[in-house]
């Protein structure tokens, strides 16, 4: 009994994560004002129940010549039934070390432990919490169907923020490589003119296509999706 159980429990994991791809490949575009900043290479690979997300991002044109730093972010888990679980996110600069962050999940005792300049400290860790690299695979591996409303946890390694998306399936969106249909999640309106959106490719494993936010203060940053390979 207890191998034939053993087996049923092995069978029905296996199955949770066969929809889950083995290897996805990304580069990006980052722009400030219409301008290409950096670019960004992102390899998430999965081995059985396993996930490791690597970001690369690097200065072009003149920022590379005048702050050539390189920030290189990683997220690493599990691939749970509900998803993506991540276990540990660092973020690091080659040239700032004193900016880099780090995250630490404690599933079982429900603690998330964030490092930086100022320090240690243990907060609540939510059902479901993400990191800032995991969040945006997350949608890959539980897409967001018929849903008009989303609200999410999400950790940079500093803290922990709550971002609620409001959810239009009828979009689409120009990127280097074409339009593509889309899903649509925004922010709801803020007293500043602060807002974040994503663009989920429908037709590409609801991989986000574009994401932009734009701060307090009206300045936005983009990141537009260039190039894409999905290994199931």
């Amino acid at each position: 009994m207890r191998v034939s159980s053993l087996l049923i429990l092995y069978c029905l994991s296996c199955a949770a994560h066969a929809g889950t791809p083995t290897r996805i490949e990304a580069e990006y575009d980052v722009l400030v004002r219409g301008i290409k900043m950096h670019d960004v290479h992102e390899v998430f690979v999965r081995r059985d129940n396993q996930y490791r997300i690597q970001s690369v991002i690097k200065p072009v044109g003149l920022l590379a010549l005048f702050q050539p730093e390189t920030t290189v972010i990683t997220s690493e888990g599990e691939v749970a039934d509900d998803g993506l679980r991540p276990h540990k996110f660092t973020q690091s600069r080659t040239k700032s070390p004193e900016k880099n962050t780090r995250a630490d999940f404690d599933w079982e005792h429900h603690t998330l432990t964030v490092s930086d300049r100022a320090g240690f400290r243990r907060m609540p860790l939510p059902a479901h919490t993400q990191d800032r690299l995991s969040a945006m695979y997350q949608f890959v591996i539980v897409p967001p169907r018929a849903r008009l409303k989303l609200d999410l946890q999400v950790t940079n390694g500093s803290k922990l923020q709550p971002y609620d998306y409001l959810l239009d399936p009828t979009r689409t969106v120009k990127v280097p490589f074409g339009e593509v249909r889309s899903y649509y999640l925004h922010t709801p309106p803020q007293a500043t003119p602060w807002k974040s959106e994503i663009w989920l490719a429908i037709d590409h494993d609801f991989f986000p296509a574009k994401m932009a936010l734009t701060e307090d203060n009206g300045s936005q940053v983009m990141q537009m999706l260039r190039k894409l390979d999905i290994e199931p």
